[in-house]
């Protein structure tokens, strides 16, 4: 029996599954938000606040908007692959993407941890 080389046979299999994964986790917890909004209707400022004051609220948006940063990485990077053919293009479209979502991820983090600028 001859054995193939398998080669690239299971390159993409990491971000096809944390695409997966992201979105479950983003989708679950979107639910969570809307369960919560039909049992409060219209929370004011300080019942958000309190609201996310909870440790365990917290880690989980934080973790929401983990998951959205990823996300958006594996889809966009996909996108660039696929379509900007020339590589310097690609590696420039690619850098100022990470760029943007490390900010993002940094502004985020910071909103979380230290609350909204004044």
């Amino acid at each position: 029996m001859i054995r193939r080389p398998t080669g690239s046979a299971h390159r993409g299999l990491g971000e096809w599954l944390a695409q997966r994964l992201t979105a479950l986790y983003m989708g679950g917890l979107g639910m969570v938000a809307v369960i919560y909004l039909l049992l409060v209707p219209a929370p004011d400022y300080l019942q958000w606040k309190g609201w996310l004051a909870g440790i365990a609220v917290r880690v989980a948006v934080s973790l929401f908007f983990a998951s959205a940063l990823v996300h958006a990485w594996v889809g966009l990077r996909s996108i660039y692959m696929d379509y900007l053919k020339p590589l310097w293009l690609r590696v420039t479209v690619t850098a100022v993407t990470l760029v943007i979502l490390l900010a993002l991820g940094l502004w985020t983090g910071h909103i979380l941890l230290w609350g909204f600028p004044p």
